[in-house]
């Protein structure tokens, strides 16, 4: 089985041929602008400074639109921000909101800061696939306790959407009758990206998940039975033009999020500040 097909299967790719916003229960964002951010080599720590303060900064302005920061741990050293909206019409709001005179200084301050510490930076715009995600209510039970994100990269061949569709619907299939426990939630780019372009996020609260991936893809596999996984193979290697694999951890600092996953771990979203050890008292003086 090559890199591919065994990634589809651990993390069970599930697409289709067009794209829709459908309508869902309260899940993951039915939007997401993606901020990437390539980071110049030694400039890490200071780039976590000054997103921090852009983080604190979205918070006292009670800015519209949360964001989770992700920091990669493989790959070249990137932030992604990833920002939630209900509805394509909701950016035009937050782009209006940072307008705001009362506000246009400071942001172009904190913008000035953080422009010499990357080497270079680009934004998607992708919607959630409600119909190509696995175990969503899982999915935001977890986001509270999740550490790490992994993020799968497809791209499809021209014209190859009906397979893709296809390809789906024996993934879907194999997924749920082998019981696997990782969610995963299914975004197709729609700006910002060449068409064809979808994002599979992986949350998990520990890296085991990664260990036990081959596990799941062998059983999903076995789920589809010895035809039906020699048809699946081909069909990816016909469907897929290529995949790229990264892995981020989640970084409560630079990240703005929901109250809700605040609240599900204050502890890590919002650590209390540590108290100064409080001085000892002065002696009185020493009498004869």
């Amino acid at each position: 089985m090559n890199h591919i097909t065994r990634r589809l299967l651990a993390g069970g790719l599930l697409c289709a041929a067009s794209f829709a916003l459908s309508a869902q229960q309260p899940g993951p964002p039915k939007v997401l602008r993606i901020f990437r951010e390539d980071i110049k080599e030694g400039k890490g720590s200071a780039h976590e400074k000054v997103e921090t303060r852009w983080a604190q900064t979205m918070a006292r302005l009670k800015y519209p639109a949360n964001s989770l920061a992700l920091t990669s741990m493989s790959g070249t050293n990137q932030a992604w921000f990833l920002e939630g909206h209900d509805s394509f019409a909701s950016i035009g709001e937050t782009e209006a909101f940072f307008n705001k005179p009362a506000y246009r200084a400071e942001i172009d301050a904190l913008d000035a800061q953080d422009a010499e510490l990357r080497a270079s930076s680009r934004q998607w715009i992708a919607a959630f696939r409600n119909d190509l995600s696995y175990r969503m209510e899982q999915l935001m039970e977890s986001i509270p306790k999740a550490r790490y994100v992994n993020v799968l990269i497809f791209r499809i061949h021209q014209g190859r959407d009906q397979e893709f569709a296809d390809l789906a619907k024996t993934a879907i299939a194999a997924l749920g009758k082998s019981g696997s426990d990782q969610p995963v939630a299914v975004y197709q780019v729609v700006s910002g990206a060449p068409n064809g372009m979808y994002l599979l996020f992986e949350p998990s609260a520990s890296l085991k998940t990664l260990d036990d991936a081959p596990a799941r893809g062998e059983a999903m596999m076995n789920a589809m039975g010895d035809a039906g996984s020699k048809r699946f193979v081909k069909s990816v290697g016909e469907t897929v033009a290529s995949e790229e694999v990264l892995l981020f951890t989640i970084n409560p600092k630079m990240s703005y999020p929901p109250k809700e996953v605040a609240a599900g771990d204050p502890n890590f979203w919002t650590p209390k500040a540590a108290k100064p050890a409080a001085k000892p008292a002065n002696k009185p003086p020493a009498t004869n």
